[in-house]
Formats: structure tokens, sequence, C-alpha cells
């Protein structure tokens, strides 16, 4: 886990350490620009919001499941890369939604464990 250590992240990070099977590593606050560069092009896989370590790693060109609610994918990304792996909540099902700045509040929510683990899925059978 990268990031922060705001209130809210410290929380997540709290309740993912706390349910998850596998002990996660967690950098929170640690290692600055280049210690966030190192590991995002360590990891195999990297799960992300719409944010700078999303497009991060898409420049190291490394796989990413992109979580999009909030924000267009089609106006901020992640352009032609994984675009399999992206989730997209900001349209609804079948919606051709044309570019444009209008962010869409609480769409987050819509996005699923499941859908999550169904891209991981993905990725993994695209590795073998």
């Amino acid at each position: 886990m990268v990031g922060g250590r705001s209130p809210v992240e410290v929380e997540c990070e709290r309740i993912i350490m706390e349910r998850a099977k596998q002990a996660p590593v967690s950098a929170l606050g640690n290692g600055g620009l280049r210690g966030l560069v190192g590991i995002l092009d360590g990891a195999a896989l990297v799960i992300s919001l719409d944010t700078g370590p999303l497009h991060i790693t898409v420049a190291l060109d490394r796989p990413v499941v992109s979580l999009m609610g909030y924000s267009n994918p089609k106006r901020v990304g992640p352009y032609r890369k994984f675009n399999d792996l992206m989730i997209d909540a900001y349209g609804e099902p079948g919606e051709e939604y044309p570019i444009s700045m209008e962010n869409r509040p609480d769409r987050m929510q819509r996005i699923t464990v499941r859908d999550v683990l169904d891209k991981v899925q993905l990725w993994s059978s695209q590795c073998l």
C-alpha cells in the first residue's frame, strides 16, 4: 500500500491490515516520490484510483487495474494502456458518454471487490 498518512488513509490501512488473509506491506508516508516510483516499478500489478500513482504506473509500463468513477476516464486516461484492466464506474452500463470535464461524485462506491478480483484474474490469465 502506498499513499500519505492522512486520517482517512491511516484508517483504510488499519482496516486492510486487519482483514487481509495475506499480510500486506504498507509504505504509507514512506519514501517520497523516488521511493514510490521504485515500488511501482517493482510491482507485478498495481490497483489504483485515478491518482498520481496510476499515471506513474502507466508511464512505467506496469500493469494497473484502474478504478475510475469520479473522473471521466476518456479525459484522464489510462490512455490506450491496460484498458482491459480498467473498471469504469463513471458511466452507466452501455452509456456512450462524451469526453468532458464533468466529475460524477459517488460513483466509486459502485466498484465492488468482485469487480477488482475479476480484473486481477484477467491480468493473471494474461501472464500465463
